[in-house]
Formats: structure tokens, C-alpha cells, sequence
């Protein structure tokens, strides 16, 4: 069995105003349908929008979970002068936020942090910022590389904080937080860390992912996430990025941490060649990582209370992810208790590199107030996924749990180059 984890700590800032735990469980509950459309004043969009995906250079839909604000940053706080803070990926700002308010949150102060070993975990992905600058190079100056560089949103947060431990920036995509999440947990389980920050942070600022996503048809043209519904066509963007402080179990007690959740048990594998292309998800990997997961964490199917699924409301995702979620756990348990999934991204979009925390968190929060709330945009079953044979029932409102065991649930995310993680 695994060595559990505790999560003692986290923060969060997600679409639809949400910058606290407390905030993100109001909007779930609320059935908050977060997306909007990215601001023009971004880069532009409306130059680069056009109905059609054949259009060259342009997106069909900016429909996005966006934050209020990305820019704002206090640089004298965190003792960064203004001339660097204005070449740092606005990520790397909002990883600093988040790590000092994880850190309150577990009622730790940087300076009792400062000189440790904790380790520093951070899925990213998006070189936006970066990109702003490539057609003028006469803007970039000594800050630029340091601002700009995907390893330096982990090693920032290391180094401002003086934190000694592993630090790492990890991308597989949609599944980079969750992956680093279970680094996080290796770390501790390893006696590599005390303590680890694990989470991930992704910002829109730039029209080329859009258009690339657009010429795969990726994204949704109706631009909402209806995650197992027959009427999902695709996926919405999102930004965001979310935090945790993970120790061991046995410590936090001992120290008298406060206990948000415990992490029984985490995995990661990868799909292979699978047959449909790099970029389509297999049930059967998907299925072996669950699987290997839940028994080395010594659970059993029937003792799964819900599972925060990935959920994207694609056409070939759902299914697939339904699939392996239905052999593995579904139709182990009896007929009459069904598996209950969910999807955050139908109420934030799809936060991509940071997907697994919205889904975590969301997770923790159900385990607290002993409730999922709504799958929201779940009208018609998905005729593509056998939800009578199945044992899996999607959360279509907000529904209390009355088990009176310790309740238990998991995290699904997989990325589109087939990096699967579970927790």
C-alpha cells in the first residue's frame, strides 16, 4: 500500500472571480457556468476570430474561462524590481501569489519555510508571454530568459522562497498538474522532501494555441463544456492555477497540521502507440493505471463514493475515459450503487495544464462538505457511452453523501500526447 499523503494546505484562482477554496465551492454549488469570451484587449481576437476553421491564421471560437485580471502583480512585495517583473510570464506571478497564500492557508510563514527541504512541483506549459515578443527582438533584455523559461515558474517560486528541496516544471499537457502532484508524493514517500508545493497555472495570452486548437477542431464552436452529454463538441479553454502543501500523514499529525485530505494513492503511465494517433486517449491504458492505482492504495470499487473525471465533453474523450472508468470500477460495484462522475470543466472550461488542481480541489471540497455538486450541461446521455450496463451515473445536481465510512474519491486526467495520471 501506498505511503498516505496529507494535503495541509491550498489556494486557488479560477474564472468566474473565484480566489479562494471557500470562493470555488460557492460557484459549484451556485451550478456557475464560469465561460465567457477572452477580453479583446488580450491580443486582439477580433481580428483572429472567423467561422470557418479553414480559415489560415484564424480561430473560430475565443469562448474561455478567463480570470478578472493577469496583469496586476504587486513586484516590491515579492522583491522583484519593475523592470524584471515586466518580463516575467504573468504564470510565474500568479505561482508566487498562490505558494505565499498555500503557505497561510497551512498556517506556515515563508520564513518558517525558508532553508527547507520542501520541493516545488508545477505543471506548465504555455510559452504565451514569450510569444508576445518574438516579432521584436529588440525588447528582450536580461530579463527575458529567466521570465520566459517554463523551468524558472518552479525554480522562482524555490528560489524566492528559499526552498531547497526538488524543483521541477513538468508538462504532458492536460495532465501536468495531476502528474506533478504524484512527483510531489514520490518526493515526500522517497524522504526527497519534507513538504512539497505541487499544482500548475495556465494563462491565454496569445491567439496561436487557439488557432492551432481550432485546425484540430478541438475546441467546442458553441463554446461550452458539456462533458458526457450527446451535445458535446468539444472543449473550452480556460485559465487559471491552483496550489497544495503536501507532508506525510503520519508527520502532519504529529505536527498538528490540519488535514484537508489524504492522498492514499497516485500513478502515472502513458498510452504508447495507441492506434487512433498521439493525441487519442486509450480506455485500456487508462483502465491499467486505475486499476494499479486503487490496488496499491488498497481500494476496492465499491468503496469509491465519486471520481472526478476529466470529462472534456469531446466526442472520442468521454467515451473513452467513460470506458475504462466503467470496466475498471462501474461494473465491479453493485447495480443499485453506481459510480458517481463529474466534471469541473463544464462550470470553469478547461483549465489544460492546470485542469487536475480545479479537479482536486474540487475533490477536497466535496470530502469536506460531504457533497458533489452538479455536473452542470448535462442533459442527454452521451449514446456513445452505455450508461445503463455501465455502473457510472454523471452528477446532474447537487447531491449530499450519507455513507458514514470515511468517504473516498479520485482524480482522472490524461493528456493529449498520452500521459495519464490518477490520484
Amino acid at each position: 500500500m501506498s505511503k498516505p499523503v496529507a494535503i495541509i494546505g491550498m489556494a486557488c484562482r479560477f474564472p468566474g472571480g473565484v480566489a479562494t477554496p471557500e470562493d470555488y465551492w460557492n460557484l459549484l454549488v451556485a451550478e456557475t457556468d464560469a465561460v465567457t469570451q477572452v477580453p479583446p484587449t488580450r491580443f486582439g481576437t477580433e481580428f483572429y476570430q472567423h467561422p470557418s476553421k479553414q480559415e489560415p491564421g484564424k480561430s473560430y471560437t475565443f469562448a474561455a474561462g478567463v480570470l478578472d485580471q493577469v496583469m496586476g502583480f504587486d513586484a516590491a512585495f515579492f522583491g522583484i524590481s519593475p523592470r524584471e517583473a515586466a518580463h516575467m510570464d504573468p504564470q510565474q506571478r500568479l505561482l508566487l501569489e498562490l505558494a505565499w497564500e498555500t503557505f497561510e492557508h497551512a498556517g506556515k510563514t515563508p520564513a518558517e519555510m525558508a532553508g527547507s527541504d520542501c520541493a516545488v512541483f508545477v505543471g506548465v506549459a504555455s510559452g504565451d508571454y514569450g510569444d508576445r515578443t518574438v516579432d521584436d527582438l529588440n525588447i528582450i533584455d536580461a530579463y527575458s530568459a529567466t521570465g520566459n523559461t517554463a523551468s524558472i515558474a518552479s525554480n522562482r517560486i524555490s528560489y524566492l522562497y528559499d526552498l531547497r528541496g526538488p524543483s521541477m516544471s513538468i508538462d504532458t499537457a492536460c495532465s501536468s498538474s495531476l502528474v506533478a502532484l504524484h512527483q510531489a508524493c514520490n518526493a515526500i514517500q522517497s524522504g526527497d522532501a519534507a513538504t512539497a508545493l505541487a499544482g500548475g497555472v495556465n494563462l491565454l495570452l496569445h491567439p496561436f494555441p487557439f488557432v492551432g486548437f481550432s485546425k484540430a477542431s478541438m475546441l467546442s464552436p458553441t463554446g461550452r463544456c458539456r462533458a458526457f452529454d450527446a451535445s458535446g463538441d468539444g472543449y473550452v479553454r480556460a485559465e487559471g492555477g491552483a496550489l497544495v502543501l503536501l507532508k506525510d500523514l503520519e508527520q502532519a499529525i504529529a505536527d498538528g497540521d490540519e488535514i484537508h485530505a489524504v492522498i492514499m494513492g497516485s500513478g502515472v503511465n502513458s498510452d504508447g502507440h495507441s492506434q487512433g494517433g498521439i493525441n487519442v486517449p486509450t480506455s485500456d491504458t487508462q483502465g491499467a493505471l486505475l486499476e494499479a492505482v486503487y490496488q496499491r492504495a488498497g481500494i476496492s470499487p465499491e468503496q469509491l463514493d465519486y471520481i472526478e473525471a476529466h470529462g472534456t465533453g469531446t466526442a472520442v474523450g468521454d467515451p473513452v475515459e467513460a470506458r475504462a472508468l466503467a470496466e475498471i470500477i462501474g461494473q465491479r460495484r453493485p447495480k443499485d450503487q453506481p459510480l458517481l462522475i463529474g466534471s469541473a470543466k463544464t462550470n470553469l472550461g478547461h483549465l489544460e495544464t492546470a485542469s487536475g488542481m480545479a479537479g482536486l480541489i474540487k475533490a477536497v471540497l466535496s470530502l469536506k462538505h460531504r457533497a458533489v455538486p452538479a455536473s452542470i450541461h448535462f442533459k442527454t446521455p452521451n449514446p456513445n457511452i452505455d450508461f445503463v450496463r455501465s455502473g457510472l451515473q454523471v452528477v446532474d445536481r447537487y447531491t449530499p453523501l450519507q455513507s458514514a465510512l470515511p468517504l473516498v474519491m479520485g482524480i482522472n486526467s490524461f493528456g493529449f500526447g498520452g500521459t495519464n495520471a490518477q490520484d
